[in-house]
């Protein structure tokens, strides 16, 4: 079993260069650097490096379809948000003060599972809602 990652400004790094390894790449780890990279760019480039850099971490690790652009693009907005909301002294402040964001289950709130598992959603991110037609 690997051991978890807590040192997210060095993983950030690695996941904007491509050189992440999947290896204790857990999700508050996946919380972690995107904390981290909203930290230090404007959100929406911020929003390419973590996604560029997750889908890119998923094919190395043979698991492509595991990449879901709306599961990153609604973890990023959220953690965008509440960044812009408040200051944090680190991201272990920022994860103890949001602890919801650990939580499985938080984007069930807004959205459905068919939606979330699409072919659709693992593509473009999409918006919440209920009663999609033709998510494939």
């Amino acid at each position: 079993m690997t051991q978890e990652r807590y040192d997210y400004a060095v993983m950030a790094h690695e996941m904007a260069t491509g050189t992440l390894k999947p290896d204790g790449f857990t999700h508050r780890a996946h919380l972690g650097v995107a904390y981290e990279i909203l930290s230090r760019h404007e959100v929406f480039e911020a929003m390419a490096i973590y996604a560029g850099g997750l889908r890119t971490l998923t094919e190395a690790a043979g698991v492509p379809e595991k990449f879901n652009a709306t599961v990153t693009f609604a973890f990023l907005s959220l953690i965008a948000e509440r960044m812009a909301q408040a200051s944090y002294d680190s991201v272990e402040a920022f994860l103890t003060q949001n602890p919801d964001l650990l939580s499985k289950g938080l984007l069930d709130g807004y959205f459905s599972s068919d939606a979330l598992s699409s072919p659709l959603a693992r593509r473009v991110p999409l918006l919440p809602g209920t009663g999609r037609a033709g998510l494939h």
